[in-house]
């Protein structure tokens, strides 16, 4: 699970909170209208309508998750709505729970007349009016920039992206997924901020988009718009170590024809012993082959001269090609880790690629750029 997903259940809990408010808020202010226009025995009526109103702001909050559910794929997948004007976040609880105020508010200034409580309703309005639509120019002002990100990761492992902002804001990235971080310090100057994101697939990363967010200056409504942001330099995901299916063996060479060799001495003799398919041409033992009337080999303590050749080959399935490129990673790792050389054959977006792997890091940059061929 991500630490997207693992914010979910809060903002969940405090969406219905934020849809329970509103109904109780309803069902006062309905009993209290019904009282008033036809009868303490309307008073059901109001019970109703309070109902009435928790069901709709629970389904509306409902539908708003899904719509803000954040990306789980490296590449931005369409389905990724990117709403790069400021919109409001969740705005059913506040602007519900103000207008009710300002409603309750209207009929105890009605039916009081006094000049102060129509004052402090004035000075309750304006307050509210600007904790709505204030935010909105801090968040359509904000400037976000990308300054540092590392050079390597691995699908399913966080990593830092080095943000630069002009104002305090709160930013979440959406694509990878993160968690929420606040940019706190001085209204004015730039100050760095360090965001985790955790990429949910291999690939080569060279975006991200961050929703920037401001509820400034009194908390009672988030507005916030998505940044796509160009990273300083490519981001090579690789995938994680999946369970390989069988170890990799040597590619055969029964005719000569290897189509790569390691220039690398031989380990120490230890004897002759019969030809096997897969043995290299040139460790045949001509005079214990013309003594024992068979093919026999020299055989070393470790063969270094000949590299393990495997070639991937990804379906066009991406959970398909996820899953072989997993199975790939964990194979050459314990070729590397046994000091075994291994030749890979891979296809880019620029063609086909046959090359030696050097080390994990290699591997996994080979394996983040592979496509399906």
């Amino acid at each position: 699970m991500t630490a997207a997903a693992g914010d979910r259940p809060r903002q969940s809990r405090w969406r219905a909170v934020q849809a329970a408010f509103v109904g109780i808020a309803a069902g006062m202010v309905g009993v209290a209208v019904s009282r008033l226009l036809f009868g303490p025995e309307s008073a059901p009526l109001g019970v109703i309508i309070g109902a009435g109103a928790l069901v709709i702001a629970s389904l509306l909050s409902w539908r708003l998750q899904r719509l803000h559910r954040p990306a789980d794929s490296l590449s931005v997948p369409r389905g990724l709505r990117l709403r790069r004007r400021t919109h409001p976040v969740a705005w059913i609880g506040p602007v519900s729970g103000s207008i009710i105020t300002m409603v309750a508010w209207a009929g105890v200034a009605h039916s009081s007349g006094s000049g102060w409580v129509q004052a402090v309703g004035a000075l309750l309005g304006a307050f509210l009016f600007v904790g709505l639509v204030a935010p909105v120019v801090p968040a359509t002002r904000a400037r976000v920039r990308c300054t540092a990100c590392p050079a390597d990761a691995q699908a399913g492992q966080p990593f830092e992206l080095t943000l630069e902002v002009d104002r305090p804001v709160r930013l979440r990235p959406r694509f990878p997924a993160g968690t929420d971080h606040q940019s706190g310090g001085r209204q004015r100057g730039t100050r760095p901020v360090n965001v985790t994101c955790t990429p949910a697939r291999r690939g080569v990363l060279d975006t991200a988009v961050i929703a920037v967010a401001s509820s400034a200056p009194f908390g009672l409504l988030w507005w916030s718009k998505d940044v796509e942001l160009e990273l300083p330099r490519l981001v090579h995901v690789a995938p994680r170590s999946g369970a390989r299916d069988q170890a990799l063996s040597s590619s055969s060479d029964a005719h000569g024809e290897a189509p790569i060799r390691v220039p690398s001495g031989i380990g120490e003799p230890r004897g002759v012993r019969p030809y096997a398919p897969g043995d290299a041409r040139r460790s045949v033992h001509w005079p214990a082959t013309a003594h024992a009337g068979t093919l026999m080999v020299r055989e070393s303590e470790r063969q270094t001269d000949e590299p393990i050749v495997v070639e991937l080959v990804l379906p066009v399935d991406p959970a398909a090609a996820e899953l072989e490129a997993e199975r790939m990673m964990a194979a050459v790792t314990e070729c590397l880790a046994r000091r075994t050389p291994v030749v890979l054959i891979t296809r880019e977006a620029e063609g086909r690629v046959t090359r030696m792997v050097t080390d994990p890091r290699d591997l996994g940059r080979r394996l983040a750029r592979a496509v399906a061929g």
